[in-house]
């Protein structure tokens, strides 16, 4: 056992302290408890450690609202109050950038804090273990069974009972049920996701299950090879000027629909497209970005690897009147490679890639060489890996962090890059 003080909130689940010099993950800290821990994994430079006692809280704890912590591993900072959420964030992605990608600190801007800390989400991805629906425990495959979520709209109140339900009514193996507002009211889509085939005594239990509970709009059941479907399953994701992006329930979208709209707007800052400008849009899913940008841009070309995706971009564009929108269907990397075989000229290209980032497409994107980069990025690390590679012929003109899921490390960054020999 031995006594700690945490100094800061690291870039995951835990506090950081020293002890005889070695820095110590605490899960549970916050950034001045004095606490006791015990060290379950301990490395050569480091180790994992809990807290066994709290001495002293420190100025910036707080007592979380939800009852499921601190058992729930859902809100790892809960129990930090926003600010300093929110400043951890700031100086994680400062902190990545420097120390991975060789960047000026400087160049990241103040965190753009989210508009509400809590009833933010506009679908929640639920655990099923034993038929039960919940959120796993912190550091564990435990599952802590929940009926609420601080983090859901209101838009999803009292909705978790119908996942629980629908869990209980298939034959089927279950492992993850989401639970998605459509945007049309309260009511909302069941998407559940089998561990194996559909069992064929589930050939009507979405249509009973629709039958007995209007406010339920669609369920869809999805394993590996199928995708069954009761009800409508469209989904209406806001962006900004009035637009909406329809999508099917379990499509990928922000979990933020104020957020979703703030990191829009920043796109489309730092892409200051014009209309004699082409954009390139890669990663696009179902048109998030795209759409908006062809509003303003003379003619963006979106690149998708998923078909459904592309085609859910398509109708978009149809439904909206979009003409300028070009989608290309394939793994970025091999559109990019093509494109600058052809020499196409691209005058900005955003990008939103996953959490791995876009290290595939940093050499075709310097090949192809447009004015400006716009990088959106969910992972700091990522970033700033991609980043270095992308210095060989950009600057990185600043780093915007923006709050997106408060009560988590998680933060998403809009990055800007000018071409060396290009004016800003």
């Amino acid at each position: 056992m031995a006594v700690a003080r945490i100094e800061s909130l690291a870039h995951g689940p835990h506090g950081v302290a020293r002890i005889d010099g070695k820095v110590h993950f605490v899960r549970g800290a916050a950034p001045g408890d004095e606490v006791e821990v015990a060290v379950e994994e301990d490395h050569r430079s480091f180790a994992y450690a809990r807290v066994t006692a709290l001495r002293a809280p420190g100025p910036v704890r707080r007592e979380p609202p939800c009852p499921y912590l601190p058992r729930c591993g859902g809100c790892p900072w809960q129990h930090v109050t926003y600010a300093a959420q929110a400043a951890a964030k700031e100086d994680a992605v400062r902190d990545l950038l420097a120390r991975v990608g060789g960047l000026d600190p400087s160049v990241v801007r103040p965190i753009v804090p989210a508009a509400s800390e809590y009833h933010y989400r506009r679908r929640l991805s639920l655990r099923v273990a034993d038929r039960a629906v919940g959120f796993l425990a912190a550091a564990s495959h435990d599952l802590v069974p929940v009926g609420a979520c601080l983090l859901g709209s209101e838009r999803l109140d009292r909705a978790i009972a119908l996942a629980q339900q629908l869990v209980q009514s298939l034959a089927t193996s279950i492992n993850r049920v989401e639970v998605v507002a459509t945007g049309d009211g309260d009511r909302i889509a069941l998407v559940a996701q089998a561990d194996g085939v559909m069992a064929p005594a589930d050939a009507e239990v979405g249509e009973a299950l629709l039958r007995r509970t209007p406010r339920i709009a669609a369920v869809v059941l999805r394993g590996k090879g199928f995708r069954r479907v009761w009800g409508d399953d469209r989904v209406r994701v806001p962006l900004v000027d009035g637009d909406e992006m329809w999508l099917r329930a379990g499509d990928f979208s922000q979990v933020s629909d104020h957020g979703n709209a703030a990191l829009i707007r920043l796109v489309l800052e730092h892409a200051a497209a014009a209309k004699h400008q082409r954009v390139a849009d890669l990663y696009a899913g179902a048109g998030n970005l795209s759409l908006p940008l062809a509003r303003r841009a003379g003619a963006v070309i979106a690149v998708e690897r998923t078909a459904t995706a592309v085609e859910a971009a398509r109708e978009n564009a149809q439904r909206l009147g979009i003409t300028n929108l070009e989608l290309a269907n394939g793994p970025t990397e091999t559109v990019l490679r093509g494109w600058a075989k052809r020499g196409l000229r691209i005058d900005t290209v955003v990008l939103d890639p996953p959490r791995s980032g876009a290290a595939e497409a940093t050499s075709s994107l310097l090949a192809l060489a447009p004015a400006r980069i716009v990088y959106v990025s969910c992972n700091p690390a990522t970033l700033a890996r991609d980043l270095k590679s992308l210095g060989r012929g950009y600057r990185t003109a600043l780093v915007q962090p923006i709050d997106l899921f408060p009560q988590t490390y998680h933060v998403e960054a809009v990055a800007l890059l000018t071409r060396r020999d290009a004016s800003a």
